[in-house]
C-alpha cells in the first residue's frame, strides 16, 4: 500500500532538525511492574489496529520538491518498537529524567515506522513507559486515540456492547463524524468511542474556536495576505537565557501535582478562569528563574506561543495545515500574583486581531505555500520571535488502567520548531495538575530549579485561596518565592464583559 503523505505531514518531516526533532513524547507511570512480552502483546494486539504503526515514510525527490509516501514496513519487528531497560536507582525521579533526556534528544530511524515505547522495568514500585511518536503520524492517528487504545477501556469486552441507534440525524453531525472515526481506526463500539471522546484528553488551547466558526457562519471574508504581513512584521520577542544558541541534548522533567479543586476554588475566588492562573503562575515561574540566574527581568516580557488545533473546527478552515499558532507576551516583569493575574486576564480579553493570525497559519498552504517554503519562509523566521511553546490540556479526571494496572501518572511535551528550545504543558489527571517542561540544555542546563519556581509560585499563590488551611505544608525547594505583601487579602478581579469562556 502506497498513500502520498498530506502537507501536514509532510510540514513536520520538513521543519525536523536534530536542534528541535518533530517528535511528540509521552510518559506513563503505572503502579505496578509489567513484563516486556506482555506489553508487547499488549502493543500488537491495541495500537497496532492502527494503520500508520505499521508504515514507514519513504522520500522521493523531483527537480521541483521532496515527495513524501506512507508505505508498509515488510520487515516491521515489534521487538525494535517496544524495548525493555532499567534504572539504577528505581526510586530516583532523577534518574528517569536523566534516561529520558537521552532517548528522546537522539532522532528517528527513518527506514522504519515513526513510533517507540520504552518500558522502563521498575520505577518507584511500579513501572514506566516512555513513549515518543514522530509528529507527522498525528495527523494520521490523534495523540488521545494512542493514548486510549493502550488502556483497558479499549479491552475486548467492549466489542460486544450493543451499539446505539444511528438512524436519526446526529444533533452535532461534526461531534458524530468524529466519533464514526475512532470506531473505524479501533475495535470498540459507538458508545465507548463517545465516551472516550468526551472524556479523554481534551486540548483547551483553542479560545478562538467561537469566533472562527461564527465568522465562516457569517460568509465574513478576510485579506489573507494582510495577515499573513501581520504575522511577519510581528516584533521581535526580548533577548534572555531563552533566546540563546540551541544545542541537540534537550531535558525533561515535571512538578508534583496540585489538587485541581483548590486551584479551581481560586480561580473563582480571583474571578479567574483556570487558563489565566495557569499563565500567571508560568509567568511568575520563569520570572523568579531568570533572576536564580541573574539575568532578571525588568520591564521586559517573554513571548510564549500555543499551538491551536483546527482539525475539530465545525466548518472552520479546513486546509492542509490545520493547525495554528498564537503569540501570548507572558508579564514576567509583574512580580505580586494577583496584579500578574489581572494582566493576563485583561490581555486574553484584548487579544482582537489573533483569530487573524490563527486563519492565517490555518491556511497558508491554500493560497499555494508548498510544506519546505512554508518552512523556511514562515515557520522557522516566525520562530525567532517566540521563546517557548505553552500548552494546557485537560486529561482524564479519573483513574487510567493499562493491562489491569493503575496510571499513577501521565504527561507529555509537543514538538517545538525552529528556534525554539522550551516548551511547557500544563496537563490534568485525575483531580490533579502538573506541569511539563521540556528544555535545551545550552539554555537551561539544569531545570529543577524551574520547576521548584513553578511550585513556590503555585503554592504561594495558593495561600490566597478561601479554602487554604492555615497548617497545611508547603514543600521547600531549591528557590525561595519572590517576596508579596502578606497583608494583601483574596479579591475578586473585575470581569470584563465578553470574557472566552474557552480559555477555562
Amino acid at each position: 500500500m502506497r498513500k502520498k503523505v498530506s502537507n501536514t505531514g509532510q510540514f513536520w518531516l520538513s521543519v525536523d532538525r536534530p536542534t528541535n526533532l518533530s517528535v511528540c513524547s509521552g510518559l506513563i507511570e503505572l503502579s505496578a511492574p509489567i513484563d516486556i512480552r506482555s506489553f508487547r502483546a499488549l502493543i500488537e494486539k491495541r495500537l497496532m489496529q492502527l494503520t500508520p504503526f505499521y508504515q514507514k515514510i519513504i522520500q522521493e525527490n523531483t527537480q521541483q520538491k521532496k515527495n513524501f509516501f506512507w508505505v508498509d514496513d515488510q520487515q516491521f519487528d515489534i521487538r525494535t518498537h517496544v524495548e525493555l531497560v532499567r534504572l539504577k536507582n528505581e526510586n530516583d525521579p532523577t534518574e528517569l529524567q536523566k534516561l529520558m533526556s537521552n532517548i528522546l534528544s537522539v532522532p528517528m530511524d527513518m527506514n522504519k515506522p515513526l513510533w517507540q515505547f520504552i518500558l522502563v522495568k521498575k520505577y518507584q514500585g511500579g513501572c514506566a513507559i516512555i513513549a515518543r511518536i514522530h509528529q507527522c503520524l498525528m495527523d494520521r492517528v490523534d495523540l488521545v486515540n494512542v493514548l486510549w487504545v493502550l488502556s483497558d477501556s479499549f479491552s475486548d469486552t467492549n466489542h460486544n456492547t450493543q451499539q446505539k441507534d444511528n438512524s436519526s440525524p446526529p444533533k452535532w453531525p461534526f461531534l458524530s463524524q468524529a466519533i464514526q472515526k475512532i470506531h473505524s481506526c479501533v475495535n470498540v463500539s459507538i458508545s465507548t468511542a463517545q465516551s472516550v471522546l468526551l472524556t479523554c484528553l481534551k486540548p483547551v488551547t483553542n479560545p478562538f474556536l467561537i469566533i472562527e466558526t461564527i465568522r465562516v457562519a457569517m460568509g465574513t471574508t478576510t485579506d489573507r495576505i494582510g495577515e499573513i504581513g501581520r504575522i511577519i512584521l510581528l516584533n521581535s520577542d526580548s533577548d534572555s537565557l531563552l533566546k540563546t544558541e540551541l544545542g541537540v541534548k534537550k531535558q525533561y522533567i515535571w512538578s508534583r501535582p496540585f489538587a485541581l479543586k483548590e486551584i479551581e476554588t481560586l480561580a473563582k475566588a480571583t474571578n479567574a478562569t483556570l487558563n489565566i492562573i495557569f499563565i500567571s503562575t508560568l509567568a511568575g515561574a520563569i520570572k523568579q528563574y531568570l533572576k536564580y540566574r541573574r539575568s532578571p527581568i525588568d520591564y521586559r516580557e517573554i513571548r510564549a506561543i500555543t499551538p491551536v488545533d483546527m482539525r475539530m473546527s465545525p466548518g472552520g478552515y479546513s486546509g492542509n495545515v490545520r493547525f495554528g499558532l498564537i503569540p501570548f507576551d507572558l508579564p514576567v516583569h509583574i512580580a505580586d500574583p494577583l496584579q500578574r493575574i489581572a494582566e493576563v486576564k485583561r490581555r486574553i480579553q484584548n487579544l482582537d486581531n489573533l483569530p487573524d493570525a490563527v486563519s492565517a497559519f490555518a491556511s497558508l498552504m491554500r493560497i499555494g505555500m508548498s510544506a519546505e517554503t512554508f518552512v523556511e519562509k514562515m515557520a522557522i523566521p516566525f520562530s525567532k520571535k517566540s521563546s517557548l511553546l505553552m500548552t494546557n490540556t485537560q486529561g482524564p479526571g479519573n483513574t487510567m488502567y493499562i493491562h489491569s494496572i493503575p496510571v499513577t501518572n501521565i504527561m507529555y511535551w509537543l514538538p517545538r520548531i525552529g528556534f525554539i528550545g522550551s516548551g511547557t504543558t500544563i496537563l490534568s489527571y485525575n483531580q490533579n495538575i502538573r506541569l511539563g517542561l521540556v528544555c535545551d540544555s545550552k539554555q537551561i542546563p539544569d531545570p529543577k530549579p524551574f520547576i521548584d519556581a513553578f511550585e513556590n509560585q503555585m503554592s504561594h499563590l495558593l495561600k490566597y485561596s478561601p479554602n487554604q488551611t492555615k497548617n497545611q505544608v508547603v514543600a521547600s525547594t531549591s528557590i525561595k518565592p519572590e517576596l508579596v505583601e502578606t497583608k494583601i487579602k483574596p479579591i475578586a478581579i473585575d470581569n470584563v464583559s465578553g470574557e472566552m469562556s474557552m480559555l477555562g
